[in-house]
């Protein structure tokens, strides 16, 4: 089992980079294993061995019901009403833990810095939100930058490449197949029956122990 952290203290629900990294450190444990079971709040995460480099994770199934956002009250969680200049209105999605998910045609000027705690703490989310501003670039890939709940500006986010993913498939601006273009790399997602498939590689940077 996991158990994930931000850095302010308070307990994620999903982190799906965080969990390909524990399984990237497990498969170097057991060279002979290709599939692991890893429990979480967010219910049995399924991780593969895709080949040397990367691996998939099953996020598991994306939900779309306003109360299992949960949002505030019933609306339509396909246009949320959250405005933001030269974006579509909200696609609101829990992988987990809760994403909001919106559409624009350049997200390089974006304040995010402005809008992310904004929106984080909308009243519309009694849990607050995770933040994704994706820009289509065609059917199979869209470029994506994130406000994590509870973080701020991250470089990457495997559940906001899922959420995202999810919302443009679902929006029918893309595939249920598409890559997701971050700061520092790509994601792989896949939609499947209702739930993503998250590819993308891991590597170990260092070894330690901490006392607790």
């Amino acid at each position: 089992d996991i158990e994930i952290f931000n850095p302010g203290g308070d307990r994620a629900e999903a982190c799906g980079n965080g969990t390909r990294c524990v399984a990237k450190i497990l498969f170097e444990e057991n060279k002979k294993k290709e599939t692991l079971k890893i429990g979480s709040d967010a219910g049995i995460l399924l991780a593969k061995r895709a080949n040397k480099n990367n691996i998939s994770v099953n996020m598991g199934i994306l939900k779309n019901e306003w109360s299992n956002i949960p949002l505030i009250k019933k609306m339509d969680t396909m246009n949320v009403p959250i405005l933001i200049d030269g974006y579509s209105k909200g696609v609101a999605v829990n992988i987990g833990n809760p994403h909001i998910v919106f559409f624009g045609n350049s997200i390089d000027n974006t304040n995010l810095e402005k809008i992310g705690p904004e929106i984080e703490n909308h009243e519309f989310f009694p849990n607050r939100t995770n933040i994704e501003l994706v820009e289509i670039i065609d059917s199979n890939t869209l470029k994506m930058i994130v406000w994590e709940r509870g973080v701020g500006i991250t470089l990457a986010c495997g559940s906001g490449a899922c959420a995202a993913a999810f919302a443009a498939w679902k929006k029918g601006l893309t595939k249920s197949n598409v890559e997701v273009k971050l700061e520092k790399g790509s994601l792989h997602i896949n939609i499947v029956e209702g739930e993503a498939i998250m590819t993308g590689p891991s590597e170990i940077s260092y070894r330690g122990n901490i006392d607790i």
